[in-house]
């Protein structure tokens, strides 16, 4: 009986510590158990919110999408545009260009119309001034003749005080317009400071000479030291006569218009 007892004493210290092993993995397993679902709780809570980040995104791609579709449309419209508006800038910049260049050319035909307006002002007014006062106008300059006769020097006095000098023939044209007159005049041309030696009262040498055939010539000795028109008939229709005869003159004023 004793044997029976001790084998079911060992039994049941075995079966107590298979108990005790048995809660201790149960209370394992459980414990295991609690934080597998905590876990898992927290996996399908991940999941959700992940599952919501996906669909937000989703959303927002396909929201970025229809706007970058849409920005892509309004790219390429603008481009177009640009284009456009480029080859109109072009064409304007060309018109632009080419007005300024008019507007330029038109100012400048503008001021040289301007200028030649002024210059024919001033020539018409000088014209109306001399013409009142009975000067006649030839290749730049305008002539007076007397209506009273002097000497050659009082002659030039008189010129000199109307901002003039006796007349000065340049060339044939001059000898010709003086010549019209058909008048006997005194003429801005001596020999006064050297015999024979004959200049204009500028200073200026005689180098073109309209002398009737046999003058100069001291006619009879005298001192003919000034020169007149006198045979007007004639291209060559200089005379040297005494200075101190009375001719009538002629005056010269140079005005280059």
């Amino acid at each position: 009986m004793e044997a029976k007892s001790k084998s079911l004493t060992a039994e049941r210290d075995e079966m107590m510590g298979s108990l005790k092993t048995c809660t201790s993995q149960k209370t394992a397993l459980s414990t295991e158990r609690d934080s597998l679902k905590r876990t898992n709780s927290a996996i399908e809570e991940k999941s959700k919110r992940l599952t919501s980040e996906k669909e937000d995104l989703s959303r927002r791609l396909n929201s970025c999408t229809s706007q970058k579709t849409a920005l892509t449309a309004e790219r390429d419209s603008l481009k177009r545009t640009n284009t456009d508006t480029q080859e109109k800038l072009t064409r304007l910049q060309s018109e632009f260009t080419k007005q300024r260049a008019e507007l330029h050319s038109n100012t400048l035909q503008l001021t040289a119309l301007r200028r030649e307006r002024d210059e024919l002002q001033t020539k018409l007014t000088v014209f109306e001034r001399y013409s009142k006062q009975s000067w006649t106008y030839f290749s730049g300059s305008f002539y007076y003749i007397s209506t009273t006769k002097k000497s050659w020097r009082d002659s030039q006095y008189d010129c000199w005080g109307k901002g003039a000098d006796l007349v000065i023939i340049d060339n044939k044209e001059e000898n010709a317009f003086v010549r019209k007159f058909q008048k006997k005049l005194w003429i801005g041309l001596s020999d006064r400071l050297r015999e024979g030696s004959w200049i204009w009262q500028d200073g200026t040498p005689l180098r073109t000479s309209f002398w009737y055939p046999g003058e100069p010539n001291n006619f009879r000795g005298t001192e003919e030291d000034c020169a007149e028109t006198k045979y007007y008939d004639y291209e060559n229709s200089w005379n040297d006569v005494e200075c101190t005869n009375a001719n009538f003159w002629m005056c010269e004023k140079k005005t280059g218009v």
